[in-house]
């Protein structure tokens, strides 16, 4: 079995969040273990079935997630040095995001939760392990582009940082002045 082509999930989600930060999104943990389990998915069905990263994915009711990064990340984001990966995992991981970044939360999540794969391994109130064979091979009839006609038809969010915490960004429309109801000072 070749290694895997990044080190860690923690280098992928890493890699995830400074591509966030540099187009000025904020990216929501939810949304990266569904960025992170896809790019696996992906990986696998593209270089027979090899690991993209060396990570177990659980099915719980979110989703399917890495339960050792979400614990790491219960703490907040950690401190990481710029990743320094291979420029094939770069160029793939920029892929994922080209292709699924500009989804929101909901819908990636009903991506994910109507795929074979997460209805076979879907166990309500458990985190069922998933091995990578099984979440990559039934996966692969979901990856249609039918399935994400709806979900493109919605503009995501932009959401920043500001002082009072998550605000949703739009562009400015100053409002437009009625030349005729207008009132013109007397004083003139």
């Amino acid at each position: 079995m070749p290694a895997p082509a990044v080190n860690s999930s923690l280098e992928a989600a890493n890699w995830f969040f400074r591509q966030a930060e540099k187009e000025g999104l904020l990216l929501e943990n939810e949304k990266l273990h569904h960025l992170l389990s896809l790019a696996q998915i992906h990986f696998a069905l593209t270089h027979n079935f090899d690991y993209l990263m060396p990570s177990l994915f659980v099915c719980d009711e979110n989703g399917f997630s890495d339960p050792t990064l979400s614990h790491a990340l219960s703490f907040g984001r950690p401190l990481m040095p710029l990743p320094r990966l291979s420029p094939e995992a770069d160029a793939f991981l920029s892929l994922i995001w080209k292709k699924y970044a500009s989804l929101s939360i909901r819908d990636l999540g009903e991506f994910i939760k109507n795929s074979q794969s997460y209805a076979d391994n879907y166990q309500p109130g458990r985190k069922n392990v998933v091995s990578l064979y099984e979440m990559a091979s039934k996966f692969k009839n979901s990856l249609t582009p039918e399935n994400f006609r709806q979900a493109r038809k919605v503009m995501p969010k932009k959401i920043m940082i500001s002082q009072n915490g998550p605000v949703v960004v739009s562009q400015w429309q100053p409002r437009k002045l009625n030349a005729d109801k207008h009132k013109e000072s007397k004083y003139v």
